[in-house]
């Protein structure tokens, strides 16, 4: 019995080191989009879910003991089939290097990494059913999974590439099956393949050039924010950030477009905010200002920054104006008490929240309080200057809004990218190009391609008259830290995720009144006074459970800054409140006795449950980092005491066709919530659709239970 409670215990270790390292590669390879990586919980539940029913339906002829011990072996190479794939993906379909994949090639990529190995997770928890108690399995499979997420997170991400993590991780689910099994003789086995260490750099270095395709991947290094890569083209080097192209050097035109416009728009600029892209030479071209004094260059990786130097050759040291700031921009302009005269973000377009953060309403808001009298703040967003489509005219439109409700003048840029430049001083497009050109004569700046040459034809009239044309002409939203739909439009609508067709589909929800996406929780009512709720209960409260996961992970992103490197830990608090939950149901024997009468009160708890998440979200309570951990454990614990309550309720079910079930309505809650919910009605309004849910769930079981 001490041998199968550590197989199950390192099962459940094992499980989440390939959870949580696909994800953690999924963020790399689809540019950190919190929105795909919901996409990527939704198939690991459903196929986790199948995976448990179908064992279930199938009688075997071999012992529980054996099927168990081959589900694990089955695992052990799953897991590194899984990792492998998601490296050779981008060349096996022919992925674009650094730019947003379509929604197609994401799915394919999603259901062949993950179909085999969270088919056999899944079964595992009915096969380990038909040796242990089901409320044991569950306890001992989530203690495992804290255990590996903890261990993951704090440990071993600092030491390891992911190939060495894997090896970790199967080497002691191998020793483990094998002890299982008693085969002692040969547990020397698994430790050959210690041997591998020895050549981890290698391995991974092989697999990252896969992965990049066909370029001269020259440097590689994963740091708690993510995956940082660098090509050489020529005399070029290319820095991508989790898979999503940052910056390019030399680049002389980008690095010029990129502080020069706001810069010449300010009359005499002296003290200067960066954020981001300080070392493809913006630095160097701040300092070509006669007139700077002091530069803050705030870069949230110090090791982005490291092989800046590195590879670029390029120090920024020993700089007498220039002030160097390590730590999320965000947090620094909200909390410096210095004043600024100009504050440009140089970062990539807001493909992922991360970066949405520094494009919604309550950073132009806190930026805005850090300008000194007179100052401006620039933004740029990726578009077509010459022939705007309606998409990209509503992402503009959006970015306008959101400026527009802090800033009273805005003028827009037309260049290698859109340059919103906001101020609350008048900011006139008349006579612009002479403005701008007088004072490059004034400073004796030597620019390339930011003069009057260039300006005759980029900001010309009739380019700035139609890009103002566009924008005012289309329809536009406000982007904020909680409805970010900035994000939302310029990866998954407009960057190349969706169809065309389906862009015009999720363009029109956003017209539909709120109200009309609670119509759904009408179908609970169906199920009243039926013991088939208690069904409707295992969806809800699955759906509910991921979904607070999907909405927390994207909360710790928008106040602390980055979810990287946090995502183990994350999930091991989760899985921790499942363990939790489910010891609990175990040593308090009064939970037993009546089933359905204590499922009803954990749905109504649940109901409390988002009402204290909407409350945190509105009063912006510092610390998310640790709030976050508590509310992520606490939905856990309601998970974990809701799975044993409903396999009692339904004790003529198999426990595993209840787990798949429940697996289900968290893909499901998943799915729905990044894709749809939180663009679309923001996180208020999702937080309180799960909260009427659990509501109405909870009345509908006690109808039940008062029969």
């Amino acid at each position: 019995m001490r041998r199968v409670n550590l197989l199950v215990f390192v099962s459940g270790f094992a499980a989440i080191v390939a959870q949580t390292l696909i994800i953690r590669e999924a963020l790399a390879l689809f540019s950190g989009n919190e929105l795909v990586s919901g996409i990527l919980l939704c198939f690991w539940l459903i196929w986790g879910g199948l995976g448990s029913i179908i064992f279930s339906s199938i009688r075997l002829r071999v012992s529980p003991v054996k099927s168990y011990a081959i589900l694990l072996f089955a695992l052990c190479f799953l897991q590194f089939f899984s990792l492998c794939f998601m490296r050779i993906a981008p060349r096996t379909f022919n992925l674009p290097i650094g730019e947003v994949i379509d929604l197609g090639r994401i799915i394919i990529i999603s259901i062949l990494t993950l179909a085999p190995v969270c088919m056999v997770i899944g079964a595992l928890f009915p096969a380990a059913s038909k040796i242990l108690k089901p409320a044991r399995v569950y306890l001992l499979e989530g203690l495992g999974a804290f255990a590996g997420g903890i261990v993951l997170s704090f440990l071993l991400v600092g030491i390891l590439p992911p190939f060495g993590i894997m090896f970790v991780a199967l080497i002691i689910l191998l020793l483990s099956i094998l002890y299982f099994l008693q085969r002692t003789k040969i547990l020397w086995l698994p430790l050959l393949l210690l041997m591998l260490f020895f050549k981890l750099e290698p391995i991974e270095m092989y697999f990252r050039k896969l992965q990049m395709g066909n370029v001269d991947l020259i440097g590689l290094q994963e740091s708690r924010y993510g995956v940082i890569s660098v090509t050489k083209s020529g005399h070029q080097h290319n820095f991508y950030t989790n898979g999503h192209y940052d910056f390019s050097y030399p680049d002389p035109y980008s690095s010029e477009e990129s502080v020069h416009y706001a810069l010449l728009l300010h009359s005499e600029p002296k003290n200067v905010l960066l954020v981001g892209g300080g070392i493809g030479n913006s630095v160097a071209q701040i300092l070509k200002h006669p007139s700077i004094e002091n530069i803050t260059y705030v870069e949230l990786d110090p090791v982005f920054f490291e092989m800046g130097r590195k590879y670029l050759g390029e120090s920024l040291g020993g700089k007498d104006k220039l002030k160097i700031v390590f730590g999320d921009g965000r947090y620094y302009v909200k909390n410096t008490g210095l004043k600024y005269d100009v504050v440009i973000v140089n970062l990539p377009d807001p493909v992922n929240a991360q970066i949405n953060r520094f494009y919604t309403q309550e950073f132009f808001t806190e930026a805005n309080n850090i300008l000194a009298p007179g100052g401006l703040l620039s933004v740029r967003v990726t578009a077509p200057p010459d022939i705007i489509s309606p998409a990209y005219g509503e992402l503009l439109r959006t970015a306008h809004n959101t400026l527009n409700t802090v800033f009273n003048s805005i003028v827009v840029l037309p260049a290698a990218k859109m340059a919103f430049i906001a101020s609350n001083v008048e900011l006139a497009t008349d006579g612009i190009i002479d403005t701008l050109s007088a004072r490059i004569k004034r400073r004796e700046l030597d620019l390339i391609y930011v003069n009057e040459y260039y300006f005759r034809y980029d900001l010309s009239a009739e380019k700035l008259g139609y890009v103002r044309e566009r924008i005012a002409a289309s329809e536009g939203y406000l982007n904020s830290d909680m409805k970010p739909v900035c994000y939302y439009f310029s990866s998954n609508l407009w960057g190349g995720i969706l169809s065309s067709s389906a862009r015009k589909v999720f363009a029109g929800l956003f017209g539909i009144p709120p109200v009309f996406y609670l119509l759904p929780l009408l179908l609970i009512f169906f199920f009243y006074r039926r013991r088939s709720i208690v069904y409707v209960s295992v969806l809800a409260v699955g759906a509910s459970e991921i979904s607070a996961e999907v909405i927390l992970i994207v909360l710790f992103q928008v106040f602390y800054g980055y979810v990287y490197g946090w995502i183990g830990a994350i999930i091991a608090c989760y899985m921790l409140g499942l363990a939790v939950g489910t010891f609990i149901y175990l040593k308090v024997p009064g939970l037993r006795g009546n089933p359905i009468g204590n499922l009803l009160k954990i749905e109504f708890i649940m109901a409390v449950y988002f009402a204290v998440i909407i409350a945190v979200v509105l009063l912006r309570s510092p610390h998310m980092n640790l709030i976050a951990a508590v509310l992520v454990f606490t939905g856990g614990l309601m998970g974990g005491l809701h799975f044993p309550l409903s396999v009692a309720a339904l004790e003529r079910q198999k426990a595993g066709f209840v787990y798949g079930i429940d697996l289900i309505g968290s893909s499901i809650g998943a799915l729905a919530t990044a894709m749809l919910f939180i663009p679309i009605l923001g996180i208020v309004q999702t937080l309180v659709f799960f909260g009427i849910m659990n509501f109405l769930v909870g009345m509908g079981l006690s109808t039940v239970r008062s029969r």
